[in-house]
């Protein structure tokens, strides 16, 4: 999330056709609310985006493909290739339990057991098969979790923080902790 209060759900790839559609690779597992929104704010960053009226939005396989108020033909729909699509946070339905969106999860404390603090979550991508965080400590180190429950025991947004369990030389094997067998040093 950003500080201007807008999500990124998806990322402009080029134009689609001769008429103005646009290619659009969403960041969302349920487009639904991109089909409801309306409009859509789009642009390098959140302070440069755009509004845009939206027209249609249709499933092309993976892709969703765009028809903009005023982008009426191919050239100006390529003008948007590279460009992110935004919605602001606050018309987002709220998230089943147990789930969540990625912009609330994003600099949580990323707590163990019991109760020591092992970094923030910096970013989130996912993997397939599950999502994965990207933890940086406070000296800047950073290492891959993967959201499973074998390793994740709790979401607590409410208080900002998540508790794992990280697997046996997860960590280690990422040079985010000293190897406890006195193993090489991944950083040298």
């Amino acid at each position: 999330m950003t500080a201007s209060g807008l999500v990124c759900m998806g990322r402009f790839s080029g134009a689609f056709g001769l008429k103005g559609e646009i290619r659009v690779f969403p960041f969302t597992e349920d487009p639904e609310t991109l089909f409801n929104a309306g409009e859509v704010l789009i642009g390098a960053d959140p302070q440069s985006a755009r509004t845009y009226e939206v027209e249609s939005i249709r499933t092309h396989g993976q892709w969703l493909l765009f028809s903009l108020a005023g982008v009426d033909d191919r050239e100006k729909a390529d003008e948007l290739k590279g460009a992110w699509v935004y919605l602001p946070a606050g018309i987002l339905p709220p998230p089943d339990e147990d789930e969540y969106y990625w912009h609330q999860a994003i600099g949580a404390r990323v707590l163990l057991e019991n109760g020591e603090e092992v970094g923030r979550i910096k970013d989130i991508s996912n993997a397939g098969a599950h999502d994965l965080w990207l933890i940086a400590d406070p000296d800047g180190k950073e290492a891959l979790v993967p959201v499973t429950s074998e390793v994740v025991l709790e979401i607590a947004l409410d208080r900002g923080e998540a508790v794992i369990r990280p697997l046996e030389g997860l960590f280690e094997a990422q040079g985010f902790w000293p190897d406890p067998d006195g193993g090489e040093d991944m950083e040298a």
